[in-house]
């Protein structure tokens, strides 16, 4: 966040200027007409100094505006810049976040930072900040004009400013802590919203609705009851601030009419304009320093994300070409937190061969390909692939080798043609057309009217068709070694051996790794791996050219 503040500092030197100038043309013009109430009127040259005060105030508000409209669009373009370099920082931070920091926080979270909090820091920059420094300014040029205009009035009237000022500040201490338990009560419905969203299945399934409408009604009324206080304090202060102030304005009046008469009248006005103008700044400012709480919470989220030191970085370690096959691990240990997972694993993987892991849910079967693609580390051991330890070599050289399929197939709301090639302009629509022929597909796509060009969303389609899209994705990008986790699950007999059918024509020139218990996959394997409770339990040779 700094750096980004950083960059823009000549804007934010000139820009300050601006708002200094603004504030003081503003703080003038009453003095004119302190000038003016305090005019001798039998002056002999009294037209032309009223034509003088007239025209230094009618100057003054020229250049007032004119100057205000060069602020605000400074102000405006300096913020949105801010917001714009902020927006895209947060999001290349995210998108190099390690798996494990992913896991620190639930989606709802990371959504809220990335929409919520940034539009709440877009009101930091573009409202709050701006009307805060401005105001600050201006209330602090308006006190040092009351001391030119009388010390004593002055001191009286800075100390109704002063009890005006506290008040409010202690109002708005309050309406902070009430504002962050709003926040707080927010996550828990953002939270509660977005595990009913995920598992609406099983709320109609297990007909669920009413006890999700009872605990969201608890969280509601929670919620109404913070915000009753919150708008009780907020709508008590502006009473206060007023009867304060009046009672300011009296001691000025009885101090200038019954302790010291010689204070001209122009002096009083002055004084008097200067305390009850401070009110409307003042109002603004703890508006604001309300809002403010809301924003500076965001902030601080925001701010733990950026802060995140354990980046991803694609491109540290050696560049290693080829990676197509001769897997090994040896005595791999991996934890996730304090938990062991995975204990002392050790197999061979030969070179274009092809090998499931199996075992029961939770033996570790998908984090063994989880490490093996440096989604996470391990704690200790080594994963050999082509002699490389892969902990040394950099992850886009490992993961350029790697196609992954997962058991629930990744599909955008886009083309079909960028579903396929991930925004790789070097995949040319024949190429796509070339592998939808060779793994005998095409009465799939001849569906889609458009072609290539069609527009797909995963709801319109069947299980069988997205994993077909799926393959089609992970072999256009030309791969070494394919990863399928549980490929057939989830689908019927017909889409299984369409699916077999595929991965069999992939292990013809590619190392596969399969995620699976299903029988069919087991027998066409040339090895089995199976896992226990995260450790090598057995392991089956099922072709002699597989042996270890």
């Amino acid at each position: 966040m700094k750096d980004v503040i950083k960059s823009h500092i000549g804007s934010f030197i000139v820009t300050a200027v601006l708002v200094f100038t603004c504030n003081l043309l503003s703080v003038i013009h009453p003095f004119i007409v302190k000038e003016a109430v305090d005019i001798d009127f039998k002056a002999n040259n009294i037209e032309q100094i009223l034509i003088q005060l007239f025209l230094a105030y009618l100057f003054i508000h020229i250049i007032l505006a004119i100057m205000k409209n060069i602020r605000n669009i400074k102000v405006n373009k300096l913020m949105a810049r801010i917001l714009s370099d902020i927006r895209e920082k947060l999001f290349c931070k995210v998108l190099k976040f390690k798996m494990k920091t992913y896991n620190k926080y639930n989606s709802s979270e990371i959504y809220t930072r990335l929409t919520l909090d940034a539009d709440n820091l877009f009101q930091l920059f573009f409202g709050t900040i701006q009307i805060l420094v401005n105001n600050v300014i201006y209330i602090a040029l308006m006190v040092l004009m009351m001391f030119f205009a009388d010390i004593n009035l002055a001191l009286i009237g800075c100390i109704a400013i002063i009890v005006v000022a506290f008040s409010s500040f202690k109002f708005t201490r309050k309406l902070k802590f009430l504002d962050n338990k709003l926040l707080e009560k927010r996550d828990e419905e953002n939270k509660e919203f977005s595990e009913m969203y995920n598992k609406n299945k099983l709320t109609y399934l297990y007909k669920m609705q009413k006890n999700n409408i009872k605990t969201t009604s608890k969280l509601f009324d929670e919620e109404l009851k913070i915000r009753k206080r919150y708008i009780f304090v907020h709508h008590f202060m502006y009473p206060v601030a007023l009867i304060l102030e009046a009672l300011g304005i009296y001691a000025i009046l009885y101090y200038a009419l019954n302790i010291d008469t010689n204070i001209s009248l122009g002096s009083i006005y002055l004084v008097l304009f200067y305390v009850k103008e401070c009110r409307n700044p003042l109002s603004e400012m703890f508006d604001q320093l309300e809002e403010m709480q809301t924003c500076l919470n965001s902030l601080r989220r925001i701010n733990a994300i950026l802060n995140e030191e354990d980046d991803e970085d694609i491109y540290v370690g050696e560049d290693a070409e080829n990676l197509n096959g001769d897997i090994e691990f040896k005595n791999v240990y991996m934890n996730y937190g304090k938990e062991p997972v995975l204990k002392d694993i050790s197999f061979v993987i030969k070179k274009g061969s092809k090998v499931t892991i199996a075992g029961r849910t939770g033996v570790g079967k998908s984090t063994l390909t989880n490490i093996f693609m440096r989604l996470y580390d391990i704690q200790s051991g080594e994963i050999l692939m082509n002699g490389y330890d892969i902990s040394k070599i950099s992850i886009k050289s490992l993961r350029d080798n790697i196609s992954y399929i997962s058991q629930n197939p990744y599909i955008f709301e886009d083309t079909l043609r960028n579903n396929i090639t991930l925004g790789d302009n070097n995949i040319s629509d024949e190429q796509i057309l070339n592998i939808i022929e060779y793994i005998e597909v095409k009465d799939i796509f001849s569906r889609f009217i458009n072609g290539l060009d069609d527009i797909i969303r995963g709801t319109e389609l069947s299980y069988g068709e997205l994993q077909v899209i799926s393959f089609i994705r992970a072999i256009v990008h030309k791969a070494n070694i394919y990863i399928f986790d549980e490929p057939t699950s989830n689908i019927d007999l017909k889409t299984e051996r369409l699916i077999q059918n595929l991965i069999d024509k992939i292990s013809k020139r590619s190392t596969v790794i399969i995620v699976a218990h299903r029988k069919s996959t087991l027998e066409s394997s040339d090895k089995i791996i199976y896992l226990k409770d995260g450790q090598v339990d057995m392991i089956v040779n099922k072709k002699a050219e597989a042996l270890i």
